[in-house]
């Protein structure tokens, strides 16, 4: 649980979510290896790549070279939904100083009332030369701003299907500091923030994310509360089933994918070659030509993690009717008939009888067929290399949310099935 809740609260952009990844990975004994040179994994090693600050992928190498070699691999992304900063974001409204922000994937506008918001990501500030600017992560770690409410007086229809204007209505306010907040105002203050003068400051890519902390909540404590569940759970889960579950002989990788929340039609996505790269480097440094990476990639499988929709007490109606996945009855595995998810029957056999070799709850969910469910990264990752796989998650209610919840006891679960998936 500590590295969930860690992983939570210091994965505030997605940045700072490869950060922690990296510090966790590097306690754990993991070397980092680099992009932008040729790659020299060792039998026996324990290696992780960030391509770009955004995106991460580590990897174990067996004890034993084979030049045909297939895979076990697991993927999550590290981007949720919040608001973007924009590049001139200062404006006042009604005597407030404001924030101009954006949209960013497919949030639940309303819950992001009257939330404490940190800002969070990276500013890049004049470096040695033109094309080596510095990057600074940047993390707030306070409130800096919130979007508050309005009164129901005012807002009369607020309880009965009130659309809310993305543009009008959800921009932050800062504060109430008066004229001072003009052109150039938060440079200024980002530049405060990093001890540095404002002309050292080129550009930023920051967001606003929700200042609340996790929480164990219910009468036994059994339920989590908290921003960034979906999918930083999985995330964790991820890290610590990597370095529990290594394998004697065999090659166990981790990827987090960026970009998942708008498409992942990027470099740092899931919809790139950048995954292939990273394999080909792998497999070339074991001495394996194309063919040989192919018939390795035939036989490797892949289980996409993400968060899945949990059975809602107060909306039976919006599940499946057979096929639904409960909250604290285990990890889900998502089919759609429809291709819209990776899970092949075959992986979903393998992960049946894990589950019941290390007894770990397991459940099948579909969605209803007037119900369309989330996207994940399962059907891009098939699509780029052609093997097997399996999209699973946790089951929990308001994904998308300011603040979603889960049961800690499908995060348990989650942890050993996929830790099971790498070490048998």
């Amino acid at each position: 649980m500590n590295t969930l809740f860690d992983c939570l609260k210091k994965g505030t952009a997605p940045q700072q979510v490869v950060a922690f990844a990296r510090e966790y990975l590097r306690e754990e004994g993991f070397e980092e290896l680099y992009y932008d040179r040729l790659f020299s994994p060792r039998l026996s090693g324990r290696y992780f790549i960030t391509p770009f600050p955004d995106v991460l992928f580590a990897f174990t190498m067996g004890q034993r070279r084979a030049y045909i070699q297939p895979a076990r691999m697991a993927f999550a992304h590290v981007d949720q939904p919040c608001f973007k900063v924009k590049a001139r974001p200062e404006f006042r409204s009604m005597e407030s100083d404001m924030l101009n922000v954006e949209v960013y994937g497919g949030m639940m506008d309303h819950t992001w009332f009257d939330r404490p918001l940190g800002m969070a990501g990276t500013v890049f500030l004049k470096g040695e030369s033109l094309f080596h600017p510095q990057a600074v992560l940047y993390d707030s770690k306070r409130p800096v701003a919130v979007i508050p409410g309005i009164a129901i007086h005012m807002q009369r229809d607020a309880n009965s299907g009130w659309k809310i204007d993305r543009q009008k209505e959800l921009m932050p306010v800062t504060g109430v500091t008066g004229a001072s907040w003009t052109e150039g105002a938060f440079v200024h203050f980002l530049a405060r923030e990093l001890n540095v003068d404002d002309s050292e400051i080129l550009s930023f890519e920051l967001n606003l994310y929700n200042y609340d902390e996790p929480q164990l909540i219910g009468l036994s404590r059994d339920l989590v509360l908290s921003p960034r569940l979906d999918n930083l759970a999985s995330v964790s889960a991820l890290l610590e089933a990597l370095v529990e579950g290594e394998r004697g002989n065999g090659i166990n990788l981790i990827g987090l994918f960026n970009h998942e929340e708008v498409g992942s039609f990027t470099r740092s996505g899931a919809d790139s070659d950048l995954l292939k790269n990273i394999l080909e480097g792998i497999y070339h440094a074991l001495g394996c030509d194309s063919e040989m990476f192919r018939a390795s990639m035939a036989g490797s499988v892949y289980l996409s993690v993400d968060g899945a929709h949990g059975a809602h007490p107060n909306y039976p109606d919006r599940c499946d009717t057979t096929t639904r996945a409960y909250v604290g009855k285990g990890v889900a595995v998502k089919g759609s008939g429809t291709f819209k998810y990776a899970t092949d029957a075959k992986v979903q056999a393998i992960l049946t009888g894990l589950s019941e070799k290390y007894d770990v709850p397991l459940q099948i969910i579909n969605d209803r067929n007037n119900i369309r469910g989330g996207s994940t990264l399962g059907p891009m990752i098939g699509a780029h290399i052609p093997m097997r796989g399996c999209d699973i998650g946790i089951p929990m209610w308001a994904m998308h949310s300011a603040r979603e919840t889960m049961a800690l006891s499908d995060y348990e679960a989650l942890c050993q099935i996929v830790t099971a998936f790498f070490a048998d």
